[in-house]
């Protein structure tokens, strides 16, 4: 087993995702229409709800956010694919570079604007997802917490059943970024409340911080 863990694997990492991710869905169901952009299953059952009733138009409203998520997977692939390693940046942090832009954006756009603002969050979600698929050796996600949660209770009832504390650390694991998660939402509501459309600022300092933690990989590199 590798003794050293990237620092963009380490669940240091996760915890401040997470709460970026948990704030970005409080900011898009308080402050941008009463949705979740984080996660695209809503959308896409919408999406289909419109189409069966042939609402062509609103079908498409909900297809534009859906189609940001898989752009921003497929950015963060390119990113990937093509960063040379020698370079000044790790490809993940150009990948949160992007986020952190697209999130700014969103602060500075009216409401008007709102499905541009929530497919912007969108496309950040699809691009943290991507970039960041693994934490502590297991695969997480820290915009979500269906999986999570199911991975989380799997490697719980392994535990119960076979004394496996390999797999009870494996389930705090998952709880403890779902925690974090919920910290993320707590505290978005706490700066919708106050600061509206503005608050979106205080997730993209978040990926800032996120950023700046990677820069221990370099370091060591």
């Amino acid at each position: 087993m590798k003794e050293h863990k990237q620092m963009s694997e380490s669940f240091a990492l996760a915890v401040v995702l997470a709460i970026a991710g948990g704030f970005m869905d409080t900011y898009s169901y308080i402050c941008r229409g009463g949705v979740f952009a984080n996660a695209e299953t809503g959308n896409i059952v919408l999406m289909a709800i419109n189409m069966a009733g042939l609402n062509i138009s609103k079908a498409l409203h909900y297809l534009v956010p859906i189609t940001a998520f898989a752009i921003g997977v497929v950015i963060s692939e390119i990113i990937r694919l093509k960063n040379n390693e020698e370079g000044l940046f790790h490809w993940r942090q150009i990948s949160l570079l992007l986020e952190i832009i697209a999130l700014v954006i969103c602060a500075f756009m009216p409401q008007s604007m709102n499905l541009m603002v929530n497919s912007l969050i969108s496309f950040t979600c699809g691009t943290q997802v991507a970039t960041f698929a693994k934490f502590h050796g297991y695969a997480m996600a820290t915009t979500m917490c269906t999986g999570n949660l199911r991975s989380g209770t799997q490697s719980l009832c392994q535990y119960i059943i076979h004394k496996d504390r390999n797999m009870l650390t494996k389930a705090m694991t998952y709880y403890g970024c779902i925690l974090f998660f919920i910290i993320g939402a707590i505290v978005g509501k706490y700066f919708c409340d106050i600061y509206n459309e503005k608050a979106i600022l205080v997730a993209s300092g978040m990926l800032v911080i996120a950023f700046a933690l990677m820069f221990k990989d370099s370091n060591k590199n």
